[in-house]
């Protein structure tokens, strides 16, 4: 624990891959380019997951195709209408939406787990050792790929991927869950769902927020995620920690306007926050949490002191996505008002 005594920022991947993605992660609330004013409808129908790989089962009319401007600059062919999609670490916008997804995320040993219920039995494609190879998402037939954050582009990815299907590139997609809902929404022809989806999502936020209300007021919650790397305080942009700042806690100093910091035993002491929520990863930070927990000075905090230190389970705490966000609300009602 002693290398890391530097309040760094990380990127992390969702879930294993989280420490790339927090390392792409970026406070960027910077609006979404719209893709297109086109009016669409949609028939609903529900996404049941096979042995097969499976497709978008939300029917959406046929439109014109168009052109659009990612993110990043790139000009983007948009199909008239998207069934196969790829687009890897977004798979909970795309359930929202309704859509499955041609294949699924994986850290190489599994899934986003609490996406299983509708995505069990399609393909997973490891991302353990950094974005796959193009050879492996061709077979695929994607129609449209999409990835979450420019650090999946970069070093000749989006040019190798760009020759399979067209491709649409966030900044950071988990900076914004409501504008990226919007952008793919708009991409794939579904803003009715996506408004749907989001109109719920706004609606239960502020029920919850007042229900914690009498809790929150004045208190300070900070989310750990503990990997195998290090052992991260999580900021209030993505995550856990944007779901408990939008339930309106304050956060720690010590990663106040920052994505994330490494916590060593030398900084327990400037862990001021009342209520402790902290994310094993896998058990990937058994070792970490050990030392931590067996100092002294975590000893000495008024949350641990308190009993207010909460042991939060679920690859959704470390997720990013309107269904993620919806399930840490849940866990924080309960551990708070049990």
């Amino acid at each position: 624990m002693k290398g890391f005594n530097t309040k760094t920022i990380s990127y992390v991947v969702m879930v294993g891959l989280l420490s790339i993605l927090l390392t792409a992660c970026g406070g960027n609330n910077t609006a979404n380019q719209q893709a297109t004013d086109t009016p669409v409808t949609t028939s609903e129908t529900s996404a049941t997951a096979t042995d097969e790989p499976a497709v978008q089962e939300t029917e959406v009319a046929a439109r014109e195709a168009f052109v659009v401007t990612d993110q990043v600059g790139n000009t983007v062919n948009i199909p008239g209408t998207v069934q196969k999609v790829y687009a890897p670490g977004l798979e909970d916008y795309l359930v929202t939406l309704g859509v499955t997804p041609v294949a699924q995320w994986s850290t190489g040993e599994r899934p986003q787990q609490y996406l299983q219920d509708t995505l069990s039995g399609v393909k997973e494609i490891s991302f353990a050792n950094g974005v796959p190879s193009p050879e492996s998402v061709v077979d695929l037939e994607p129609e449209l790929i999409i990835f979450p954050t420019a650090f999946y582009a970069q070093n000749g990815v989006y040019e190798n991927y760009s020759q399979i299907a067209p491709t649409y590139v966030f900044k950071n997609a988990l900076g914004n869950v409501v504008e990226a809902t919007e952008t793919i929404a708009k991409l794939l022809g579904l803003e009715d769902k996506a408004t749907e989806a989001i109109a719920a999502y706004d609606t239960k936020l502020e029920a919850t927020k007042a229900q914690l209300a009498s809790v929150s007021a004045g208190k300070k919650a900070i989310y750990i995620n503990a990997n195998a790397r290090a052992i991260f305080l999580v900021g209030n942009f993505h995550y856990g920690g944007y779901v408990l700042s939008e339930l309106g806690f304050a956060q720690s100093a010590l990663v106040e306007g920052e994505m994330s910091a490494d916590i060593s035993l030398e900084m327990l002491s400037d862990l001021d926050a009342d209520y402790i929520f902290i994310n094993d990863n896998d058990g990937l930070g058994d070792a970490f949490l050990a030392d931590i927990k067996a100092s002294p000075l975590w000893k000495a905090l008024p949350a641990v002191q308190a009993g207010k230190v909460f042991e939060v389970d679920g690859d959704h705490w470390r997720s990013s996505g309107l269904i993620a966000y919806q399930k840490t609300m849940d866990d924080i009602v309960a551990f708070l008002l049990p």
